[in-house]
């Protein structure tokens, strides 16, 4: 990523010009990889539990979790049945900007997309108790894979849970 940055002073203090230009590089440097268009995006479809590649195992509960997933812009708008979660509310849409957003449970998320195919967020729940994950869709397309993490850092993997594509 390339900025331009364009400083003109009136004064003769150039102190100026050492904050703007570095502040403006540090933001560039920062800044996350923007969605992939809709129609291009990896993640929109719907998605079932594998038992035979998730780990641990999934119990009977967790192997009738399905997935689905659309864009709405740059939104993300999820939907869900069966699983372990007790949510009255099983749809929502979410931005992936880094910012943290609340969901209808009560928990607060925030992703990124790292890449086209991963996005990689925390999740901080109404228990106050804060999660790391990340999602990643194989090359091929068929496969979603999504890593639980007991560190911020995402190097110890607590969970993972891979879904197949059914459409």
């Amino acid at each position: 990523m390339t900025i331009t940055v364009l400083v003109r002073l009136r004064t003769p203090d150039r102190r100026l010009l050492l904050f703007f230009v570095p502040a403006a590089i540090i933001l560039g440097q920062n800044a996350s990889p923007p969605p992939p268009p809709p129609d291009q995006d990896p993640f929109v479809g719907a998605w079932r539990a594998n038992e035979a590649k998730s780990r641990p195992k999934l119990n009977r509960t967790e192997r009738s979790y399905t997935r689905t997933i659309e864009r709405s812009g740059d939104d993300l708008v999820f939907s869900s049945t069966g699983g372990a979660s007790k949510a009255l509310v099983r749809q929502f849409s979410i931005r992936c900007d880094g910012l943290r957003h609340t969901l209808p449970a009560g928990a607060f998320l925030s992703c990124t997309y790292t890449a086209p195919d991963r996005v990689e967020g925390e999740t901080l729940g109404p228990n106050r108790k804060l999660s790391y994950w990340a999602r990643q869709v194989s090359p091929d397309g068929q496969l979603m894979t999504i890593f639980e993490y007991k560190d911020k850092a995402r190097t110890k993997i607590n969970s993972v849970m891979v879904l197949d594509r059914l459409k």
